[in-house]
C-alpha cells in the first residue's frame, strides 16, 4: 500500500519557544509517533541525541542537545488520551526514562504489531520500503548523533523514522483486526508501559565476555584485564565508545603475545599501527602491570554451574515444546514468538497442575495461554511421567 505523504522539510527545534510552538499544534491531537537517535555507537556516556516526533500532519526534530526543558513533552507522552507510536520501543522508553525520567502510556509499537501479523521481516527499513517504497539509507543507522550541525541528510533520514509510523500503524492495526489478534498486540502494548531504565551495575568481569578470553592461561587473563581496565577508563576521558580505542580482537592478541618492547607490540598481526602509534607506551605499561601481578592474585575463571540431570523436567519441557510447535504451525507463526523457550523452561520448573500457578508464571501472556489452551499446557505439564511419553493430548506430534 502505497499512501502518499506531505514532503515539507520536517523543522528543526532548538529553542525553547520553538517547542512551546510545536507542544502547541500537538496538544489536542489523537496520536504522535516518536522515535529517539542516541549516539552509543560513538561517545562512552550515551545520551539522547535527538527526539522524531510526526502527528499526520507534521515531523519535528527536537534537539535535546539545544533544549533544556523537554517536560512539555514527557507529558503528551504521559498523557492517556494520546496515543504514543514507536517502532521497536523498549530502547527508546528506556533512554527516554533514563535521561528525562519520561514514561511513555497508550502505546502502539509497530514492530510487535508486524511480528503478530506474521511480516516476514520486522525492521523499520523492510516495512517501509514494502508498504510505501520508501528507502532508508544505512549508512545513517551508526551516524554520530552528537554531532552537530547535523546534515541535511541525515535530518531527512531522522524525519523518515517517523514520518511513516502513523500510516503503518493503520495499515497494521487493520491486519491484526483481520486476524484477530488486535488483543494480542494490546496486551503486549499494555507491558511496554512498565519499562524502565534500571542502571548499568559496574562489571568488573567485563573482559571475561572478550570472545577467546577464557581460552587464556591465568597470566594472559590478568594481562587482558589490565588492558581492557586502561582501555575503559580511556574511553570515558575521550567520551568514545570503547571499541574505537582499540578493538575486542587487538586486545585479546595482545594479552596472547604479551609483547615487552614497542618493536614485538608493533609486529603483531591484529594490532593496527594507528593504535600502536598513539597507545604503545599504555598498552606495555598494562602488559607489565598483568606479567608483575602476584601468582595469588591472578585472576580464575568462575565455575559455571551445572544443573543436575532431571528427566522428568526434560521430559515435560519437550511436551511443552511439543504443544508449542504445533499450535505455532497451525496459526502461522514462529515458533519462539508464540512462545519462548525461556517461558516454556519457566511452565516447566513450575511442575504444577494447577490453572491457577499457570497463570503465575512469569512471562506467559493471557493470549498465549490461549493460543496454547490452559488444559494442554496442563496436560503437558502432568504428561505420563511413569512412561515419558510425548505430546501434551489431543493429537500428538514431534518438535
Amino acid at each position: 500500500m502505497r499512501r502518499k505523504e506531505s514532503n515539507a522539510e520536517p523543522a528543526l527545534i532548538v529553542s525553547a519557544q520553538a517547542l512551546h510552538e510545536l507542544m502547541e499544534r500537538l496538544r489536542g491531537r489523537a496520536r504522535i509517533a516518536v522515535d529517539t537517535e542516541a549516539a552509543s555507537f560513538h561517545r562512552y556516556v550515551d545520551r539522547v541525541c535527538l527526539i522524531q516526533v510526526s502527528s499526520d500532519q507534521e515531523t519535528a526534530l527536537i534537539d535535546p542537545l539545544a533544549v533544556e526543558d523537554l517536560s512539555a513533552l514527557g507529558e503528551q507522552l504521559a498523557d492517556p488520551e494520546v496515543e504514543v507510536v514507536f517502532h521497536d520501543a523498549d530502547y527508546d522508553l528506556r533512554i527516554l526514562h533514563r535521561d528525562y525520567r519520561f514514561r511513555a502510556r497508550n502505546i502502539f509499537d509497530t514492530r510487535i504489531a508486524a511480528q503478530l501479523v506474521g511480516e516476514p521481516a520486522v525492521g523499520l527499513g523492510s516495512l517501509l520500503q514494502k508498504h510505501f517504497e520508501v528507502t532508508l539509507d544505512k549508512k545513517f543507522q551508526r551516524a554520530d548523533w552528537s554531532r552537530r550541525p547535523l546534515t541535511p541528510e541525515m535530518i531527512r533520514y531522522a524525519a523518515d523514522d517517523t514520518r511513516f509510523l502513523p500510516a503503518l500503524r493503520d495499515e497494521l492495526e487493520r491486519r491484526l483486526e483481520d486476524q484477530h489478534r488486535m488483543d494480542w498486540a494490546r496486551e503486549e502494548f499494555r507491558l511496554l508501559e512498565k519499562i524502565r531504565w534500571t542502571g548499568m551495575a559496574s562489571d568488573e568481569d567485563a573482559y571475561l565476555r572478550i570472545k577467546g578470553a577464557r581460552a587464556l592461561n591465568p597470566r594472559g587473563l590478568a594481562i587482558l584485564r589490565e588492558l581492557h581496565s586502561w582501555r575503559e577508563h580511556t574511553a570515558e576521558s575521550l567520551d568514545r565508545a570503547p571499541f574505537r580505542i582499540v578493538s575486542n580482537a587487538a586486545l585479546l592478541v595482545i594479552a596472547q603475545q604479551a609483547p615487552k618492547t614497542a618493536k614485538r607490540l608493533k609486529s603483531l598481526q591484529g594490532v593496527p599501527g594507528s593504535v600502536v602509534r598513539q597507545y604503545s607506551a599504555q598498552l606495555l605499561e598494562a602488559v607489565r602491570a598483568g606479567i608483575e601481578l602476584p601468582a595469588d592474585r591472578l585472576p580464575k575463571l568462575p565455575k559455571r554451574a551445572r544443573p543436575k540431570p532431571d528427566p522428568v523436567y526434560d521430559r515435560r519441557l519437550d511436551r511443552l515444546k511439543a504443544l508449542r510447535n504445533r499450535r505455532a504451525k497451525e496459526i502461522d507463526m514462529e515458533p519462539g514468538l508464540l512462545c519462548p523457550n525461556g517461558t516454556l523452561q519457566a511452565v516447566a520448573r513450575s511442575a504444577s497442575t494447577d490453572p491457577k500457578e499457570v497463570t503465575k508464571v512469569e512471562g506467559l501472556r493471557r493470549w498465549q495461554k490461549a493460543v496454547l489452551g490452559r488444559d494442554e499446557i496442563l496436560l503437558a505439564i502432568r504428561g505420563d511421567e511413569s512412561g515419558g511419553g510425548g505430546g501434551s493430548g489431543g493429537s500428538r506430534t514431534g518438535q
